[in-house]
């Protein structure tokens, strides 16, 4: 893997990752920002890693769904460096055909098996998740992956 960088102007930086091209930026407060910050594209990053393998396992499971939604929230220490202190996954599926049994069995897959960003990340602080089907909390735990 490889990713770089180059500085725009300020703490706007252009990513380039196999060409594909986006913005980062650490905006002043009085600036508008130009792209999200290194920290919320590590959360986006976990989001999609993990939400990857939930629909991957949900087609596998050949459950059908309306929607499907994660959320990353994550906040940080007082001290510098400013770290996650620890990270919050919730899934949301929707559908009058979802199965709860397998969403939940398909999030633990994730977080516990596959999702190699919420391994790396489950090292630098706890990772806890909640699965939500139609609105209503079905599960919670905490990521832990026994191989790693």
């Amino acid at each position: 893997m490889r990713a770089q960088v180059k500085r725009i102007d300020g703490h706007h930086f252009k990513f380039n990752v196999r060409g594909m091209e986006g913005d980062i930026d650490v905006t002043a407060p009085d600036q508008a920002p130009q792209g999200p910050t290194p920290k919320e594209m590590l959360l986006a990053a976990l989001c999609c890693c993990t939400g990857t393998d939930v629909i991957d396992l949900m087609a596998k499971f050949q459950v059908q769904y309306d929607s499907f939604e994660l959320e990353a929230k994550a906040p940080l220490t007082d001290k510098h460096p400013k770290v996650f202190s620890r990270i919050d996954l919730s899934y949301h599926l929707k559908g009058s055909s979802v199965d709860a049994t397998q969403a939940v069995e398909a999030a633990k897959r994730s977080t516990h098996q596959y999702s190699g960003t919420a391994a790396m990340l489950s090292k630098a602080c706890p990772i806890y998740y909640s699965v939500w089907v139609n609105d209503k909390k079905v599960a919670e735990d905490q990521v832990h992956f026994v191989s790693f």
